[in-house]
């Protein structure tokens, strides 16, 4: 290897070990809810964004959430994971939970921002499979902007009408409704993915590494295997695996693993006319008194406990 290609070498490396320990120190940017409600749903415009939280967002941070901005008019900069990205008019921007998000200055732009969280979406079994199979958060891997001139007045519209909604006080169906408006933008997105272009991104390695892994464990999520077992399927290392997610989500894939185990029985308890024995014998746990133990360590209740808050 010469001196550049050496020193190339370097650069590139550097630069993740920095990603990395930069991401150990980061500001995880936890869920602001709108005033009216504890619905995990927000939606601002960025100006006013950027009034509340101004130490915050100049910053790299970690979201703890899911963030669509739809970009209204002029132009600028924003950097997902590090990586800069031209803000357009017209556009939108899908940035996934634990990715990490930051707005540069200055901000000669107008947009809108919406947050919220997959449990506030999965309301039911057509959600679930929406959530877990649309491009939209591959697309966010990808760090691509999406142009959606084409569907761009009924977006903003929906963006307003969950503002409007937002405001007003709380009422039996407010969350239906404002998870129908969420829902309807979501398809309204996908709409604009080109596919085409969608083919043709680049992904760097270790997010394609994430990407396939999330894929095949979402395919075979009830087989009840190990990061061992899946990194045999993908044949890679298991080092690889838990690098990549190291450096993509600072977490393990083991970790990610159980937060998708966790949705799934929250899928099954709420959508499902099933028993938590039923739910066990489907994802693979010796003993429904481990699945049991396994839901309480990871969100601090039982699964029955957490059936019953929900419905009331």
């Amino acid at each position: 290897m010469n001196s550049a290609s050496s020193a190339a070498c370097f650069n590139r490396l550097g630069k993740r070990q920095l990603e990395v320990l930069s991401m150990d120190k980061l500001i995880v940017e936890e869920f602001h809810h709108s005033a009216n409600t504890s619905l995990y749903i927000n939606c601002r415009n960025l100006h006013e964004l950027i009034e509340e939280r101004t130490a915050a967002i100049f910053s790299p941070h970690k979201l703890n959430f899911f963030c669509i901005q739809l970009y209204v008019q002029g132009a600028g900069t924003y950097t997902v994971d590090f990586n800069p990205i031209a803000i357009r008019a017209k556009h939108a921007l899908v940035i996934a939970k634990n990715q990490m998000g930051q707005f540069v200055k200055p901000v000669d732009y107008e947009a809108k921002v919406l947050i919220f969280t997959e449990d506030f979406f999965c309301i039911d079994e057509l959600h679930f499979q929406f959530f877990y199979s649309t491009n939209l958060f591959t697309l966010a891997e990808r760090l691509a902007l999406l142009d959606v001139s084409e569907h761009f007045d009924e977006l903003v519209i929906l963006f307003d009408l969950i503002r409007s909604e937002l405001d007003k006080k709380n009422y039996l169906k407010k969350r239906q409704v404002l998870n129908n408006y969420l829902f309807n933008i979501l398809l309204l997105l996908e709409e604009c993915i080109d596919q085409t272009e969608l083919e043709k991104l680049t992904i760097c390695n270790e997010r394609y590494i994430v990407s396939t892994f999330k894929a095949l464990v979402n395919k075979k999520l009830d087989k009840s295997m190990s990061v061992k077992d899946y990194a045999a399927e993908l044949n890679l290392n298991v080092r690889t695996i838990q690098y990549a997610f190291k450096h993509v989500e600072n977490r393990t894939p083991y970790d990610w693993i159980c937060e998708r185990i966790v949705m799934e029985i929250k899928r099954c308890l709420l959508y499902k006319n099933i028993t938590v024995n039923e739910i066990s014998i489907f994802l693979g746990f010796k003993e429904p008194n481990h699945l049991t133990v396994f839901f309480k360590k990871q969100t601090g209740i039982t699964p029955i406990k957490f059936k019953h808050n929900f419905k009331n």
